[in-house]
Order: C-alpha cells, then sequence, then structure tokens
C-alpha cells in the first residue's frame, strides 16, 4: 500500500467513526463502526494508528529572526497562535546557502495539531509576523526618528514594543484549548515523531528595560489591539481560529 493510498483508507476510517459516534439513527452508527473495525482488522491498524494519523504538521520559515536565544515576543507570538488555534509548536532550524555558496543555519517554528489546525496556525502566525514587523518599523521610526539614542536602546525599545503588541493582540483573541483526550493525542504523536531526539528546552531572551521602555510596551499593546486576520483559509479558520478584531484605540 503506497502512502497515498493508506492516508485516504486512515481518512475513510476516521470519517466512519466520526459518524459512529456522531449519528442519532443507531443502526447507521453500529453500521459504520462494524465497517471501521473490519477496515481496521484488514489492513493490522490499531487504534492509536487511527487517531494519530489526524494530527498535522506545518513549517513556517518567515520567523525574522535567526538568534539562538528566541525573543520573548517571538515566543510569545507563537504561543498565541496556539492558544487560538488549539495547536503545538516548537522551534527548529533549516539550512539556506547563500549567493556567496556559504551555509546558514536559519530559524523556523513547526505548528502540529489535528486536521486543518496546522494550516490555520501557519496561516495565523504569517500573517501576524508580518503586522509585527511592519508595525515595530513605523513606531520606530515615527517616534524616534529625531531622537539620538543608543543603538541597545532603540533595540530594548523596540522589543519592548513588539511584547507589548502580542499582549495587545492576545486582548482580541479567544483561546481554543484541545479537550484532554486530544492533548493527549498530540503527546503521542510528538513523542513518535521524535523518537529517541527529544526535544530541548529553548532560551528565551526577555526585551532588555531601558528609559522610555514602558511608553513603548504601552504603544504595543495598542497597536496590536489592531491587528487584522481574514477569515477563510481552506474554509477552515471559522471552525479553528476564533475571529479577531480591531481592539479599542483608548
Amino acid at each position: 500500500m503506497t502512502g497515498n493510498d493508506r492516508e485516504k483508507l486512515l481518512r475513510r476510517i476516521r470519517k466512519l467513526m466520526a459518524l459512529g459516534s456522531r449519528n442519532n439513527n443507531a443502526h447507521e452508527a453500529a453500521r459504520a463502526l462494524r465497517l471501521a473495525q473490519v477496515l481496521m482488522q484488514r489492513h493490522n491498524l490499531s487504534e492509536d494508528d487511527v487517531t494519530l494519523s489526524a494530527v498535522c504538521e506545518t513549517e513556517c520559515r518567515q520567523v525574522y529572526t535567526d538568534a539562538a536565544s528566541i525573543p520573548s515576543w517571538l515566543n510569545a507570538l507563537a504561543t498565541v497562535v496556539c492558544m487560538a488555534t488549539g495547536c503545538r509548536c516548537w522551534f527548529g532550524w533549516y539550512c539556506t546557502v547563500t549567493p556567496e555558496g556559504r551555509q546558514r543555519d536559519r530559524r523556523s517554528v513547526h505548528f502540529y495539531g489535528l486536521n486543518e489546525r496546522p494550516d490555520v496556525a501557519l496561516y495565523a502566525f504569517t500573517v501576524l509576523a508580518r503586522q509585527l514587523k511592519d508595525a515595530t518599523k513605523e513606531h520606530m521610526h515615527t517616534a524616534y526618528r529625531l531622537k539620538r539614542l543608543k543603538l541597545q536602546t532603540k533595540r530594548n525599545r523596540a522589543d519592548q514594543f513588539r511584547e507589548g503588541w502580542v499582549m495587545g493582540v492576545w486582548k482580541v483573541l479567544d483561546a481554543f484549548a484541545p479537550s484532554d483526550k486530544e492533548a493527549g493525542v498530540l503527546r503521542n504523536w510528538l513523542s513518535r515523531r521524535c523518537g529517541k531526539n527529544e526535544l530541548a528546552e529553548i532560551s528565551v531572551r526577555e526585551a532588555g528595560h531601558c528609559r522610555g521602555d514602558a511608553k513603548a510596551r504601552l504603544s504595543g499593546w495598542l497597536a496590536g489591539q489592531r491587528a487584522e486576520l481574514n477569515q477563510g483559509l481552506h474554509g477552515a479558520q471559522s471552525a479553528a481560529l476564533a475571529p479577531i478584531a480591531g481592539g479599542n484605540d483608548e
């Protein structure tokens, strides 16, 4: 059986199991479950095989930083996206080749979850990360263009703005937490996915404190509430992503 055929079979079994558990007609529900069991026995598939096959993974390479220590704002943004879509994530690396022929390690973030949720998470993270980048650039240009500041102070204020921006985004998003059963499925999937290569704890770098950091964070918080996510990715967002709307400016 090819990989494509196996995926089609697993998808059919999942549909039958869903029909068996949700159908109000007892006869049709029992028939669907019996057919699912026959297919599983015929192809030597366990219930775990069927359940874990519903977990998907996506990778985002538009992270805008290649730092070994993950900036707090980036970790927070990935967390917010996961909490809004019912996904989980981890940070990884991928390798690119520069025009000069040198290899360069770049940052990526992987989202995993049930069915279409990782696609939704990828969409949300990509859109929000781009908006955050643009908002930070605009803030730094308008707020500090005519001021003489140390480079480190500018960097600290930019990070404070970013952290505030993510907090503002979270204020207008609703949490979408997976059930305990789904959370268990995700843990089992990740264990199989990684095998003996367990994920290490990431090092997170908090934004540095400086003069004017509170004002920068407040500006980010207000700007983050004006972030926009358009619904409609493959028709899946209405089910897996809570609506986001502009917040109040006060």
